[in-house]
C-alpha cells in the first residue's frame, strides 16, 4: 500500500509544526534520572506485535470518496454477440453493456490523546518525545484496525479471509495430519483450480497466498523428497509458482472458529481496499495554561471485492 494512501501527509507536517511552536523538543540524549545502586537502560523497550499481513498483500488503498457516507463500485460486462450477415429473422445479433455494482458503509474512526506540560517534561529528563511517542501509538493502532477490517471486517463488512462471495472448501485435514506430499498438493491445487476457473486471465489469477503462521511455519519445516532432490514443501511451492507470494497472518488462525487459506489475486480490477479518508493528524491544541491534545481520524469503508472469481478460501487446514 502506498504511504499516501494510507495517510494524510499534510495534517503531519502540521502536526510537527504545532509541535515545534509549543516549544516540544527532543531531549538531549543521555540524560537519566540518578539512583543510588541502580542501573538505568537507556533503551526504552516496547511491546511487539505480530506481522500485519495486509499492509504487504500488494492490496491497493483507494481514498475515493472523501465524505460520503457511501461508495458504490460499478463494473460493466460484455453481453450478446454477433449474427451471419443475410440473416432475414428479427433475431438480430445485438451488443450491450449490463452493470454490476456494489454499496459498502463508510465508518469514521477517531481517538485523541492528552498529556500535561508535567509529563511532557518528566519525559524529556528520560530522552522521550512526548508529543511524537504518542502519534506513534495513534499510527500503529490505524495499522493493526485497518488489518483488522481488511482481513476479517469488524465495521459490518466481511474480509479478505471471510468473504462469502470467493469459492470455498474444506481441507482434506488439519496441517500436521497431512503427509509432505498432501501438503504440496493441497496448496498447488488451490492455486491451478481457481487459475482454471478465470482461465488463466492475468488480472484475476491467484498471485498472493495467505495462510496461518502455523501452517506457513509447518511448509517451511516439512522436508519434501523429490526427484531433483530434498527441499522443504514451502521451497517447492515457491519453485513451482514463482509469481505467487506466499504469507502468513496470525488472523488466519482462527476466523470463525476454524483456519483460513486464501488464494487471491490483488489486482485492482479483483479487490480495492476502500480508505476514504487516510489517517490525519490534528495539530496540537492548548487546554489550558499546562494541558495539550491531539486528535487523529480516519474514515474506512473496507475491502471492495469487485471479482469473486478472483479468490479462493481454504478452511480447516
Amino acid at each position: 500500500m502506498k504511504l499516501g494512501n494510507l495517510y494524510d501527509l499534510a495534517s503531519f507536517e502540521a502536526f510537527c509544526d504545532s509541535a515545534s511552536q509549543r516549544g516540544f523538543t527532543d531531549a538531549y540524549a543521555g540524560t537519566v534520572l540518578a539512583r543510588n545502586l541502580t542501573a538505568i537502560d537507556p533503551r526504552v523497550f516496547e511491546k511487539k506485535y505480530p506481522e500485519l499481513a495486509l499492509m504487504n498483500s500488494g492490496i491497493e488503498a483507494d481514498n475515493s470518496g472523501g465524505y460520503a457516507r457511501r461508495i458504490q463500485s460499478l463494473r460493466l460486462q460484455d453481453l450478446g454477440g454477433f449474427t451471419t450477415s443475410g440473416d432475414a429473422s428479427d433475431n438480430k445479433g445485438k451488443i450491450s453493456l449490463a452493470g454490476e455494482d456494489s454499496f459498502l458503509r463508510v465508518v469514521e474512526r477517531e481517538s485523541h490523546s492528552k498529556w500535561t506540560d508535567s509529563e511532557i517534561r518528566e519525559a524529556e529528563l528520560q530522552g522521550i518525545n512526548l508529543p511524537q511517542r504518542y502519534v506513534q501509538a495513534h499510527n500503529r493502532i490505524y495499522m493493526r484496525e485497518v488489518d483488522q477490517i481488511g482481513l476479517v471486517g469488524g465495521i459490518g463488512n466481511e474480509g479478505l479471509l471471510n468473504y462469502s462471495g470467493f469459492a470455498a472448501d474444506s481441507a482434506g485435514g488439519a496441517i500436521g495430519t497431512l503427509t509432505a506430499q498432501e501438503k504440496f498438493d493441497t496448496f498447488a491445487d488451490g492455486i491451478t483450480t481457481q487459475r482454471n476457473v478465470v482461465n488463466n486471465t492475468p488480472e484475476y489469477s491467484v498471485n498472493r497466498v495467505v495462510t496461518s503462521v502455523e501452517v506457513l511455519n509447518d511448509l517451511a519445516a516439512t522436508i519434501l523428497d523429490t526427484a531433483a532432490g530434498s527441499m522443504s514443501v514451502l521451497s517447492a511451492l515457491r519453485a513451482n509458482f514463482p509469481d505467487v507470494t506466499f504469507m502468513s497472518s496470525f488472523r488466519a488462525g482462527n476466523v470463525g472458529g476454524t483456519s483460513a487459506t486464501v488464494f487471491y489475486s490483488n489486482n485492482t480490477e479483483v479487490m480495492e481496499m476502500r480508505i476514504p479518508q487516510p489517517l490525519t493528524i490534528g495539530e496540537i491544541i492548548k487546554l489550558g495554561s499546562f494541558d495539550f491534545q491531539v486528535d487523529s481520524k480516519y474514515r474506512i469503508a473496507g475491502l471492495d471485492v469487485l471479482e469473486d472469481t478472483g479468490g479462493f478460501i481454504l478452511t480447516g487446514l
